[in-house]
């Protein structure tokens, strides 16, 4: 089997928008996925679930690739930068709707409503963590994630700090790697800025005359990396 989500010609993902180009297709992808996420953030959610994140996926990409919603029917990996090239080992294609069903039945089975803010953190990074790791779709994955988070979050009580994640894309991006390696995980970091974006009190935000910017606390500037550029997933034969 090779990747059947390419483009034979160019070797870029087929899509809707019939884009040939890699780095047009990555600007395209943003922008129509970033005003889907606008969307969605005025609208309702509570579907903490598989379907859900089939949900979201279709939402957030479906202008843009046919098989938005649906899992991903090869195996895929990707070089992180953190790991010198390495890659997360992520759920094979077969074992990704088990794999979900098990992931779910863990967050479900925590009483969140007990938890204290450091309680309710510590298990976030832990629980989604995992369901990260799976990697369901072809390409993403984290994007789907961190909205579902974001309705997780603000579905319990809390508020998040979104303009933080969003500026700070590499860090949560490394985060969830480091979190998601076994034995050797490192939830700290992911940990840590949820902590800075998990509150109990609503998010102030001061207007600006380039858009909403969130007011400086002195922490933002602690997640912020060189600019970021998504590495692509690619086909893993075994």
């Amino acid at each position: 089997m090779s990747d059947l989500y390419l483009d034979a010609a160019s070797g870029v993902l087929r899509n809707l928008l019939r884009i040939t180009d890699a780095d047009e297709l990555d600007v395209a992808e943003a922008e129509l996925s970033r005003a889907s996420m606008m969307i969605m953030h005025e609208q309702s959610f509570c579907d903490f679930s598989t379907k859900g994140i089939q949900f979201i996926h279709k939402s957030l990409f479906g202008d843009v690739y046919d098989w938005a919603g649906e899992f991903r029917i090869i195996n895929i990996q990707k070089r992180e930068p953190i790991l010198a090239g390495i890659s997360v080992w992520y759920s094979n294609s077969e074992d990704i709707e088990r794999d979900l069903v098990t992931a779910w039945q863990s967050i479900n089975s925590i009483d969140w409503s007990k938890l204290s803010k450091y309680e309710f953190v510590k298990q976030l990074v832990k629980q989604f963590a995992t369901l990260w790791k799976i990697h369901p779709f072809r390409e993403g994955n984290t994007r789907t994630l961190v909205m579902m988070l974001t309705f997780f979050v603000e579905h319990h009580g809390y508020y998040l700090d979104q303009e933080l994640l969003a500026e700070s894309a590499g860090y949560v991006r490394n985060a969830f790697v480091m979190a998601s390696m076994g034995d050797y995980a490192e939830p700290e970091h992911l940990e840590r800025i949820l902590m800075d974006s998990v509150s109990t009190e609503p998010i102030e935000y001061a207007d600006a005359v380039d858009g909403a910017t969130l007011v400086d606390d002195g922490i933002r500037s602690e997640y912020r990396t060189s600019e970021y550029k998504p590495v692509p997933h690619e086909y893993r034969e075994d």
